[in-house]
């Protein structure tokens, strides 16, 4: 197995690729617990989510027709939002990434 030494300590391969893994799934999860990330998810939330939950509005009759597309694009974003931040504090935590206070 390939051994390389950083700081006087020996590393694994298997240990290098499991920090790299690491490490990538904590800037993802950085990325998508941020105001940025948020907002992406909201933004799909509203276009996928929403448009099912105006739909089914819009069925309900006429007021329904007349508040559904809005009403369910914004519950969706909430959604997609909501999913997007507890996506990204998961992979944080799953990657032992702690943010410096």
């Amino acid at each position: 197995m390939a051994r390389y030494i950083l700081k006087r300590k020996q590393y694994g391969l298997g240990e290098a690729v499991q920090n790299t893994v690491g490490g990538v799934a904590g800037g993802v999860g950085k990325a998508l617990d941020s105001t940025p990330g948020a907002i992406a998810g909201g933004i799909a939330g509203g276009a996928t989510i929403g448009s099912a939950i105006g739909s089914g509005l819009a069925s309900t009759g006429a007021l329904g027709s007349l508040v559904g597309g809005p009403v369910g694009w914004l519950l969706g974003a909430g959604i997609g939002a909501a999913a997007a931040r507890g996506l990204g504090k998961g992979l944080k935590k799953a990657s032992g990434y702690e943010e410096a206070s």
